[in-house]
């Protein structure tokens, strides 16, 4: 069998088949995204969120006090991610019935970062403790990843990935049996298929999702900022935090940066319309 970056022509059949038993055996009331089932979407990020974690270097076990601050940074976790959970709750009414709850949890993965999947688990990596943040830092960093969530993100990209590991289930084969004439043939350009047809649909289904990542990525942070501002964080306080010197060699860090930029834009845009109504305040007066 051969695959390809863990994508196989029997894992795109076997997707295939679940999207078809999904679609067949989904209540009238479960949402459909995309053109696929919640349930279904929800179990591929789930897949696909375990994947991420596993292909990351775990940290080192803890031992003496630096354990007692691993425990410290987990209760802050818990604690920040209920506040936040009890927000987008109120916010969002509807949100419950598609995610009934949010869990919150630490991956002893070394670098630093945060991974979700549709049904509301957010992880936040080990290596994020090491950045020694206040609440209302980790709160915005928690709460982009909920963003995600609650923008259904994940479901809307699992589908596009389910999407296109069906075409190449069901393009490829059928070009296999065009193209060979006996049965040797047809084995060999069954191997080459199956490598093209994995390839397709990896990268066809990246392309297309890097495409609205930015996208997402702003409505993430909207969605981050309304949650800290239910709760009274301070904004500016969660910028001042979350600059860092050094961020190229992690993927998760500059999309961080990216969001602080943009967090800082609209800091500045606050700024600018509140000295604009305290002049016309003050005009009117005199």
């Amino acid at each position: 069998m051969i695959k390809f970056s863990g994508y196989s022509a029997q894992f795109n059949l076997a997707l295939l088949a679940l999207l078809a038993l999904g679609a067949s055996t989904a209540s009238a009331q479960e949402p459909v995204i995309n053109g696929a089932p919640a349930s279904i979407s929800n179990i591929y990020s789930d897949i696909d969120m375990r994947v991420r974690l596993a292909t990351k270097p775990d940290a080192e076990i803890c031992s003496g006090e630096q354990c007692e601050l691993n425990s410290e940074f987990d209760t802050q976790v818990q604690r920040v991610g209920e506040r936040l959970a009890t927000a987008a709750y109120n916010i969002h009414p509807d949100l419950s019935k598609r995610v009934p709850s949010f869990s919150f949890s630490v991956a002893d993965k070394k670098a630093s970062g945060i991974a979700s999947n549709g049904a509301g688990k957010i992880v936040i990596f080990r290596g994020t403790q090491d950045l020694d943040l206040s609440d209302d830092a980790i709160a915005f960093i928690l709460a982009r990843e909920m963003g995600h969530v609650i923008g259904r993100h994940h479901n809307k990209n699992a589908t596009t990935k389910i999407l296109f590991s069906v075409l190449a289930s069901v393009l490829f084969p059928a070009v296999t049996l065009l193209s060979a004439s006996n049965v040797a043939a047809q084995a060999t350009t069954s191997m080459v298929t199956s490598f093209a047809s994995s390839a397709t649909s990896y990268f066809g289904s990246e392309a297309a999702i890097s495409k609205v990542k930015p996208a997402q990525l702003i409505e993430s942070d909207d969605i981050a900022v309304a949650l800290l501002d239910a709760n009274g964080w301070d904004m500016r306080s969660v910028a001042s935090t979350l600059q860092f010197d050094d961020v190229a060699e992690n993927g998760w860090l500059k999309d961080l940066h990216t969001s602080v930029q943009r967090l800082n834009d609209l800091i500045g845009e606050a700024d600018a319309n509140a000295l604009i109504l305290e002049t016309k305040i003050v005009e009117n007066f005199y």
